[in-house]
């Protein structure tokens, strides 16, 4: 009788098992897969033309699917994550900076409740959601990633309700439902991470899913965590750094600032590797081919840059002096896609997209959402993934950056944006919507010629009439889409 049962228990685990795996086979939902990486600029990554970082991981995905040259998000980090999770700018959220913890004002920040989310959307379409690493879009119990979505939550910041904490490197992650103090500066980080994105894969792999896995590296306050086998990569290396000589601002030399990128770039390395452990479940599962994985950051880095170290809120290198900007090496950030089968490997793609876009693309993709009302300010990249021309595809891209943290003697400027292929004129205004200094902070470049936007064309008579083109269609958008100074 016992071994009856044992050997009807071996013919279900079997069952199940070969189920488990011809689900996988036969599933037509792709299954989604984004990783969002931290502060990580498009120049740091092979693909995008770096020889000196090591990216082997992100460049086969770029020689495998579709780099984006042109995809902006937010230059700093929780408005950027805000309009990547629900396709909405980020000023109709109400979050307009990053979000502090502890901020007497902004305590209660955060997505609004009841916001549709990419988990919300596609758990509604049939798909398990997981997030996996860094969250940063409201404290506090009403903004737990479960209220949006998420089935479920890991490694992300953890405030319980009625705790408090003397700061932000004080709050606890949680892992495994536990609250794990000072993850953040372990150098396991990544790979606690990585570890978790697995086990979600492994124990889902027979139905849809959505992994949104948000990697904390390489935002610079991790950079303690970076593992000893990733920085050793770039020991003693002559790296090629920006010249910094012409910054007055800047307060370092060129060797120190070598030093810095070392860092910098053994956490890219770190999550490179990561995603590659992450790569190599989805084909040793069968999963790569009937998965679509998007690769971004959440925003983009200057690290020596116009003599700056940072993103929007950057300060100049040795000092606490802040250079507020919508540089675009602070919002024009990596984004590849794979997706085998319908992206050709190794397309290069110079379309102006935005992080705004990814919701309506996997709403396209697989029908989640269809029917619901919601506010969406992006568009389905579908026909760009496919090849196709869209002729209406936009030729203008605005946003905005209120830095009301941060600010040099609590100035708080409020930028507006709007670039095109060739220029980009941004506007800093007070808040009352002056602009800021009788509007001699406004800009204007001509990237044609001024890739690194070192030369302001704002108020020369040659590039006037350009300069009142832009600004119309600038002040029309901030019209039509509620910015209200």
């Amino acid at each position: 009788m016992k071994l009856a049962t044992h050997i009807a228990l071996g013919i279900l685990c079997t069952f199940v098992f070969r189920c488990g795996l011809d689900a996988a086979a036969t599933q037509t939902q792709p299954n989604i897969v984004i990783v969002n990486t931290d502060d990580q600029a498009q120049w740091t990554i092979g693909a995008y033309g770096n020889s000196e970082v090591i990216t082997p991981n992100m460049d086969r995905l770029a020689h495998e699917g579709m780099r984006f040259t042109q995809a902006f998000s937010k230059p700093v980090c929780s408005p950027s994550r805000a309009m990547l999770l629900t396709g909405q700018y980020s000023h109709r959220l109400g979050i307009p900076d990053y979000i502090p913890y502890g901020n007497p004002l902004y305590a209660e920040n955060g997505l609004p409740v009841g916001t549709p989310t990419i988990a919300s959307v596609l758990k509604g379409g049939g798909y398990t959601t997981a997030l996996i690493g860094k969250w940063h879009v409201g404290y506090g119990e009403k903004y737990f990633p479960e209220h949006f979505g998420f089935d479920v939550a890991e490694c992300y910041e953890y405030v319980p309700p009625g705790k408090k904490y003397a700061g932000y490197h004080q709050v606890p992650e949680v892992v495994d439902g536990q609250l794990v103090f000072g993850l953040l500066k372990n150098k396991r980080l990544t790979d606690i991470l990585a570890d978790r994105a697995i086990h979600f894969v492994r124990e889902n792999r027979g139905k849809p899913f959505f992994l949104y896995l948000a990697i904390y590296e390489p935002h610079q306050t991790v950079w303690d965590a970076v593992p000893d086998e990733d920085l050793a990569h770039y020991n003693k290396r002559p790296l090629t750094v920006p010249d910094i000589s012409p910054f007055s601002d800047a307060q370092i030399d060129q060797t120190t600032l070598r030093k810095l990128m070392a860092t910098y770039y053994g956490a890219v390395t770190c999550a490179d590797r990561n995603l590659g452990r992450l790569l190599a479940v989805l084909d040793e599962l069968k999963l790569s081919d009937n998965t679509l994985i998007v690769f971004m950051s959440d925003n983009g880095m200057n690290l020596g840059h116009h003599g700056l170290i940072g993103k929007g809120n950057a300060a100049f290198l040795g000092t606490n002096r802040r250079r507020p900007n919508i540089f675009d090496h602070s919002n024009v950030v990596p984004l590849i896609v794979r997706w085998p089968g319908v992206v050709r490997p190794g397309q290069t793609n110079n379309a102006l997209v935005s992080s705004l876009d990814i919701l309506p693309t996997l709403m396209a993709i697989t029908g989640a959402g269809a029917g619901q009302k919601m506010q969406l300010d992006g568009r389905s990249l579908l026909p760009l993934f496919k090849g196709e021309r869209d002729t209406n595809w936009r030729n203008f891209y605005c946003d905005t950056y209120d830095m009301i943290y941060l600010g040099n003697h609590g100035e708080k400027p409020y930028m507006r944006m709007i670039r095109t292929d060739q220029w980009k004129l941004n506007l800093f205004l007070d808040a009352a919507g002056q602009p800021l200094d009788n509007g001699n902070r406004h800009e204007l470049f001509d990237l044609k010629s001024d890739r690194e936007e070192l030369t302001n064309l704002y108020g020369r008579p040659a590039v006037a009439t350009i300069k009142q083109q832009l600004e119309t269609q600038l002040r029309a958008w901030m019209r039509e889409t509620g910015v209200t100074k």
